[in-house]
């Protein structure tokens, strides 16, 4: 199961642009703390995971195989026990499976921005600046972004398109680089920028690091404005005891134009098309962890991941149910095995039952198959020979 395309995916335009252009995929979603007047300090961020061409297929079926669903929001799932189990492993599974992920902040919100469009732009500039610096065929050159609302946010769509426009003009960002927008529903990889983002929020706005933290070791934080990202730093619209942090950019914006870019977080993994050995040691667990189903029923024996197992399996029989899909048996024989080996009893039995309906109706299909007319056997006319 390789490649982009796969059940799941409901965007056509889209689908064309998986099938044109090269490279990873870099899916963004975003998350913010309006200014109000309290003393919460507002922000703005965003996130993209970055997911490999050949195992996005895969992804998006394991992402919609742990909720069981075709519908994923973060936040109205963390709000019951079971959806926060449910975003603890989604978590998990994306910091194996994604090749790495890029978050921008911006803490610094202006007076003069209340709906943060000047906020969105900067960290979307630094953002699409950071993942497309590569070259050759790992680079990123296609970003697909969660559309926006138009009614809360008139400019919508045009106002990123814009953006780009301007980076390309500019010399910032490779003319190849496309953007495409899009809604979760029509493409459940963006589920994971939303899960990425929200994770994010929760660290930087409650302090709660639980959910960032099984992503550290694949992500890279972009400060646009350069400021410490505390939690309970006072809203700046309010009064100031102090005149903050000295400010450093990574985003050439109107506020720091000329100073050269500066990760706060971490070294990037991203630079001329040069892999560092972070993301080569990144990419080697991408590689062990979500390519095809096989290595997926692997993984999961080699950590004793039933849930892994499960979702590998499910992926699979979505797979096997797509018309003109082969039969692997030696697949099934693979799950099979797997899960006697890492499963409870009741749970092996209910894959070796999957199994079997799904050969089961691919014998009934046989069988309903209307025959066709076997070809007219053509004579040999070389002397001494019939066929």
């Amino acid at each position: 199961m390789g490649g982009m395309h796969g059940f799941g995916l409901k965007d056509r335009p889209l689908a064309e642009l998986y099938r044109t252009t090269t490279g990873p995929v870099a899916f963004i979603d975003e998350s913010y703390r309006e200014p109000l007047h309290t003393d919460e300090r507002p922000f703005y961020s965003m996130s993209a995971v970055i997911v490999g061409r050949d195992q996005g297929a895969l992804v998006r079926d394991v992402l919609m195989d742990i909720p069981g669903s075709t519908y994923w929001h973060t936040t109205e799932a963390y709000r019951t026990p079971a959806g926060k189990r449910v975003i603890k492993e989604m978590i998990e599974y994306i910091a194996g499976a994604a090749e790495y992920n890029i978050v921008t902040v911006q803490t610094q919100i202006r007076k003069d921005d209340p709906s943060m469009k000047t906020a969105r732009h900067e960290c979307l500039g630094a953002l699409t600046k950071e993942l497309t610096r590569g070259s050759g065929p790992n680079a990123v050159r296609l970003l697909v972004v969660e559309s926006r609302n138009a009614r809360a946010h008139p400019g919508g769509d045009a106002d990123d398109a814009n953006v780009l426009k301007q980076l390309r003009s500019a010399g910032s960002i490779d003319r190849l680089v496309h953007v495409h927008h899009t809604s979760p529903s029509r493409e459940p990889l963006l589920w994971a920028a939303d899960l990425s983002v929200w994770a994010f929020r929760r660290n930087l706005a409650v302090g709660d690091k639980q959910w960032f933290e099984p992503l550290q070791d694949i992500s890279t934080v972009l400060h646009v404005d350069g400021a410490d990202v505390s939690v309970k730093r006072s809203n700046p619209h309010l009064p100031q005891q102090s005149p903050g942090v000295q400010q450093t950019v990574s985003h050439e914006s109107g506020r720091g134009r000329g100073r050269g870019p500066a990760v706060a977080s971490a070294s990037s993994v991203v630079f001329d098309g040069s892999e560092s050995e972070a993301l080569a040691r990144i990419r080697r667990i991408a590689g062990a962890a979500g390519k095809t189903v096989e290595q997926e029923v692997t993984l999961a024996v080699a950590t004793n991941e039933p849930r892994r197992l499960v979702a590998a399996a499910n992926a699979y029989l979505r797979q096997s149910r797509q018309p003109g899909a082969p039969a692997k048996p030696r697949t099934e024989e693979a799950i099979t095995q797997a899960a006697q080996t890492i499963m409870k009893p009741e749970g092996s039995q209910k894959v070796k039952d999957a199994l079997e309906q799904l050969r089961q109706q691919r014998a009934a299909a046989a069988e309903n198959r209307p025959e066709t007319a076997a070809p007219r056997q053509q004579k040999d006319h070389r002397p001494g020979y019939q066929r």
